[in-house]
C-alpha cells in the first residue's frame, strides 16, 4: 500500500488535498505535515511527496529515500519545467490542484486505486 505525504503548511489545502487524494486512491495511505516537520518526515516509509515547487529546495535533503517528489506550482512555464527537473521532482502539478489533474499526474504512479506503484523511482 503506498504512502502519499502532502508536506503544506495550510491546513485547509492540506486538508482539501488530503480528501481528493484519499477519493482517488482509496487504499492509499494519505498523510499530511507542515513543511517545516521535523526530522520523523524522513523515516516514514513514503512513496510519494506532494508539496509546493518552493519547498521541494527546503525539504529535499529531509525526505524519505526514494520518494518521489510532485511539485505544486502555480506557474508551469519552461523556466519552472526546469527548475523542477533541476531539482529531482518527478512530475508537477498546477496548482490549486484538482482531482482531474491529481489523476492525470499521480494515475501513472500509483495505478488506479493506489493498490501498486506503476512507477520505479530511479
Amino acid at each position: 500500500m503506498p504512502t502519499i505525504l502532502i508536506l503544506e503548511d495550510d491546513a485547509s489545502t492540506r486538508d482539501a488535498l488530503a480528501a481528493m487524494l484519499g477519493d482517488l486512491f482509496p487504499r492509499a495511505h494519505v498523510i499530511g505535515a507542515r513543511v517545516d516537520a521535523g526530522p520523523g518526515v524522513a523515516e516514514r516509509d513514503v512513496t510519494l511527496v506532494l508539496t509546493e515547487l518552493d519547498a521541494v529546495e527546503r525539504v529535499r535533503a529531509r525526505l524519505p529515500a526514494g520518494a518521489l517528489v510532485i511539485a505544486l506550482t502555480r506557474e508551469m512555464g519552461p523556466d519552472t519545467l526546469l527548475r523542477a527537473e533541476a531539482l529531482g521532482v518527478a512530475a508537477s502539478v498546477r496548482a490549486p490542484a484538482t482531482t482531474q489533474r491529481l489523476r492525470v499526474v499521480l494515475e501513472p504512479m500509483l495505478g488506479r486505486d493506489g493498490a501498486s506503484r506503476a512507477l520505479d523511482p530511479e
